[in-house]
């Protein structure tokens, strides 16, 4: 751990990563909320773990326990420990939205059950008017990667033994798609209560932006199909599903299946 020896040098390191404003000069409280707790306790920020361009894993004392946390992830807790702050979040949620403004995101999981299985890969493309950023990241996970899912994904366990945990993995994936309305096949039934599930775990609150499924707007635009699979849809409108089952790869089929069923991003 990279102690802080002084309030300053602790103050320099927020300011560089968001967790204080550029005028402050007393060091900010923080709180954590244990994971499954409700309940918040203040803490002390007493160094840092490892530093990155934009996050770090920070090192917190929370009642006389030491702690290793993303600096994004400490971010929400301080937000969501703050009466004030939080309706100011609200607020700016609902100014700040904007249909032209939209992420597709997926996932990729060890199996079907939210309950017992795990995120492997999450990845998701930010459309913010004219600009388009991508996300991808692996998680990894100690638990044998079935056969089944690395045939349909090829994802294997040394796919994924240099990749982050979760608890690294889902802070920034919740920094990438911030207040912005979700775009997915099926999100509303499989990937999102794998997301929130992660979110409970780590003892964030769930995501609640808006979502827009394109399974039952696909149903309701095309009620002659077949069946509404993403493959199928993408096979109707001509789309490539060459690489099929890899989270960044079934964004970009879903992002244009999605333009294809709206014919309009702000739909």
């Amino acid at each position: 751990m990279n102690e802080f020896h002084s309030e300053t040098e602790c103050l320099d390191f927020l300011k560089k990563y968001g967790l204080a404003t550029p005028t402050k000069t007393s060091l900010p409280t923080f709180y954590y909320y244990a994971p499954n707790s409700s309940a918040p306790v203040a803490c002390e920020i007493i160094g840092y773990d490892q530093a990155f361009d934009n996050w770090a894993i920070v090192v917190i004392n929370a009642a006389d326990t030491i702690v290793k946390i993303h600096s994004g992830y400490l971010l929400e807790m301080k937000t969501r420990g703050t009466p004030r702050q939080k309706r100011e979040h609200q607020t700016g949620r609902k100014k700040n939205a904007a249909l032209s403004t939209y992420v597709v995101f997926d996932i990729e999981t060890t199996g079907l059950s939210y309950s017992s299985d795990k995120i492997i890969e999450i990845a998701a493309i930010k459309h913010k008017k004219d600009q388009v950023t991508e996300f991808h990241e692996y998680v990894y996970v100690a638990d044998r990667i079935p056969e089944k899912i690395t045939r349909l994904t090829g994802i294997t366990n040394e796919t994924l033994q240099d990749a982050s945990p979760i608890d690294v993995v889902l802070p920034k994936f919740l920094s990438f798609i911030e207040n912005h309305a979700l775009v997915g096949h099926n999100i509303k039934s499989f990937d999102l209560p794998f997301i929130n599930k992660a979110c409970s775990d780590l003892g964030l609150p769930p995501v609640k932006n808006r979502v827009v499924d394109t399974l039952p707007l696909a149903r309701k635009k095309l009620p002659g199909l077949g069946n509404h699979k993403q493959t199928t849809l993408c096979s109707y409108f001509g789309i490539d599903t060459s690489n099929a089952h890899r989270a960044l790869f079934d964004c970009c089929m879903c992002d244009q299946v999605y333009r294809s069923l709206t014919g309009d991003i702000d739909a």
